[in-house]
C-alpha cells in the first residue's frame, strides 16, 4: 500500500489562489445560524435593574396634586416619573426629565421636549416655580 502513495508522499502542499478571508467578516457569515433565537435580547433585558412602582404617601400625593394645579406650559421643571416595563408589568425604571413643558393636560399627561409622561406615572415635580409650596425644614 505504501508503494502506492510513495510518488505523492513527499510532495509539497498546494497553494491557493485565492486571499484568506479577514477574521471578522468570517465571524458575520455564521451569524445568522444563533443556535439560541432571542437569547441576546433576553441578557439586554437582564442588564437593566427593574423595580417595583413606588406607592406615594398620602402627604407627598396632596403635595403633587398642589403642584399639578399650578403647572402651566412653559414652566421649566424637572420630573421624575415611573416607566413600566413591558414584559414585567408592575416593575419599571425611574427617570428624571428637566425641561420646559410643552403640552399639559390635568387628565392624561404632560410632555417635557420629546418625552410624554403620564400623569398617574408621576412621583415628583421640582423646579424654581414651586418653592413657595415647599414648607421650611
Amino acid at each position: 500500500m505504501m508503494a502506492q502513495y510513495q510518488r505523492i508522499l513527499y510532495l509539497q502542499r498546494p497553494v491557493s489562489n485565492r486571499h484568506p478571508m479577514a477574521v471578522e467578516r468570517r465571524a458575520k457569515q455564521f451569524a445568522p445560524f444563533a443556535a439560541l433565537k432571542g437569547f441576546e435580547e433576553t441578557i439586554r433585558e437582564k442588564e437593566y435593574i427593574y423595580e417595583k412602582k413606588r406607592v406615594l404617601p398620602e402627604e407627598k400625593n396632596n403635595d403633587l396634586d398642589m403642584k399639578l394645579k399650578i403647572l402651566k406650559p412653559g414652566m421649566e421643571i424637572q420630573a421624575e416619573y415611573f416607566e413600566e416595563n413591558e414584559k414585567r408589568p408592575g416593575y419599571g425604571q425611574y427617570h428624571t426629565v428637566r425641561g420646559r413643558v410643552d403640552f399639559y393636560d390635568p387628565a392624561v399627561y404632560l410632555r417635557i421636549g420629546n418625552v410624554e409622561i403620564n400623569i398617574h406615572n408621576l412621583y415628583d415635580l421640582s423646579g424654581d416655580n414651586f418653592e413657595v409650596l415647599e414648607l421650611p425644614c
